[in-house]
C-alpha cells in the first residue's frame, strides 16, 4: 500500500477530534491512518510555537510549503550550475548544446528536459529565459497532432499522388500556396508560386477564410490558367472545402503530410522573403494597397542562384532581360524593364 497524502478533509477532522482531546490512536482510527501518520501532522504542522493549537488551513499550507522547499533543493539547476545554465540560454545556446556540453566538458550529466523545466519555471515567475530560445518558450502543444490535419485525413489527394512532373520541377504549371499572417486578427497575404520558375504571385486577403482564400487564388492564376496543373498547400483551416475550388479551376489540390513543411520548400522559402518587407509582429489592415503587387514585382524580377541567376519572370516567360545595364535600374519595389 502506498503513502498518501493527508487531504484537506482529513486535516479538518483530525483538527475536531483533536480539540474534543481524542487520542493519536483514536484519531486514527476514525480516519483509518496509521497513527504514525497522525502523530508526524501534529508534530510537524501544528505551528511555530509549542502552545499554538493544531489548525487544518494552517497545517496544509505548511506541508505546501515543505514540498515547495524539497523540490528546490533537490533540483540539479541551482548555485554555480544555474549561473551557468542561464548564461548559455542568453548566448542563444539550446537546452540539448548545454546539456552536451557541461557533460562533455564538466562531467555533469543535465537531461535538456531538466533545463527546458527551468525555463518554464523562470516563464511561469514572468522571467525572460523563454525568449533565449528559439521558438519563443517551450511547447508540449507541439507535440499534439493538429485536430485540422486530422479533418484532413480521409482526402484523397495527398503529396504521393501528385505527378512525377510537379515533384521534379520538370514544368511549369504546379504551385504551391501559403498564407503569410500579420497580427492575430487582421488581413493576411496569399503566397502562391510556380514550383519550377519560382514566379510568384501574392494578394491580400482582408479575413483568412475559406471563401476570400479561394476567391483571392483564382484571381491570382487567372492569367496563367491555361498553364495551371497542380496545387500544393498544407492543412490550414483556410484551404478547407478544396473540392469546390478544384471544380471551379479544374485542377487536383495537394495536401502535405501534417506538421511537415519541408515538404513545400519554395513556398516556405518565400515567405521568407517576403518577411524582408513585411516582418511579423505587424498589423497588415493599414499594409498600402500597392504593397502586394509591388512585393510580386520585385520578387519575379529578382535573380536567383537556383535558376541560375535568371529571373523568375524570365523563365517563366521565356524572356531575357537586362538587369545591370538599364538606366531604370533602382532599389526596392522598382524593377528594370525588359530591353
Amino acid at each position: 500500500m502506498t503513502y498518501q497524502q493527508l487531504t484537506l478533509d482529513e486535516r479538518y477532522r483530525i483538527q475536531a477530534l483533536h480539540q474534543q482531546r481524542f487520542t493519536q490512536g483514536a484519531i486514527a482510527r476514525e480516519i483509518e491512518r496509521h497513527p504514525s501518520t497522525i502523530s508526524r501532522e501534529l508534530h510537524r504542522n501544528k505551528g511555530s510555537w509549542f502552545a499554538d493549537p493544531y489548525m487544518a488551513q494552517r497545517a496544509a499550507k505548511i506541508a505546501g510549503q515543505r514540498r515547495i522547499d524539497k523540490g528546490l533543493l533537490s533540483r540539479k539547476i541551482q548555485g554555480d550550475v544555474k549561473v551557468l545554465v542561464e548564461q548559455k540560454l542568453r548566448l542563444s545556446w539550446s537546452p540539448e548544446q548545454i546539456s552536451g556540453r557541461v557533460q562533455l566538458e564538466l562531467g555533469l550529466r543535465i537531461s535538456h528536459e531538466t533545463i527546458y523545466q527551468h525555463v518554464l519555471r523562470d516563464c511561469q515567475q514572468r522571467g525572460v529565459l523563454r525568449y533565449c530560445l528559439r521558438f519563443g518558450g517551450y511547447k508540449h502543444s507541439r507535440f499534439k497532432k493538429s485536430t485540422m490535419a486530422l479533418r484532413t485525413l480521409k482526402r484523397k489527394n495527398w503529396l504521393d499522388q501528385r505527378p512525377k512532373e510537379a515533384n521534379e520541377r520538370s514544368e511549369i504549371g504546379h504551385w504551391e500556396r501559403d498564407c503569410v499572417l500579420g497580427t492575430r486578427g487582421t488581413s493576411a497575404l496569399l503566397t502562391i508560386i510556380d514550383r519550377r520558375t519560382r514566379y510568384t504571385r501574392i494578394r491580400r486577403v482582408r479575413k483568412l477564410n475559406v471563401e476570400h482564400v479561394a476567391k483571392a487564388t483564382i484571381e491570382a492564376l487567372e492569367p496563367h490558367r491555361r498553364v495551371t496543373k497542380t496545387m500544393t498547400n498544407d492543412n490550414g483551416i483556410e484551404f478547407q472545402r478544396d473540392a469546390i475550388l478544384q471544380k471551379t479551376m479544374g485542377i487536383p489540390i495537394f495536401f502535405c503530410d501534417p506538421a511537415s513543411p519541408w515538404q513545400r520548400g519554395s513556398i516556405e522559402n518565400l515567405n521568407g522573403l517576403v518577411r524582408q518587407y513585411v516582418p511579423k509582429g505587424r498589423s497588415l489592415d493599414d499594409l498600402p494597397e500597392w504593397v502586394p503587387a509591388a512585393l510580386e514585382e520585385t520578387l519575379n524580377f529578382r535573380p536567383r542562384k537556383t535558376l541560375g541567376y535568371k529571373t523568375p519572370h524570365e523563365m517563366f516567360f521565356g524572356e531575357t532581360m537586362l538587369l545591370t545595364s538599364s538606366p531604370l535600374l533602382r532599389f526596392g519595389f522598382e524593377f528594370s524593364r525588359p530591353s
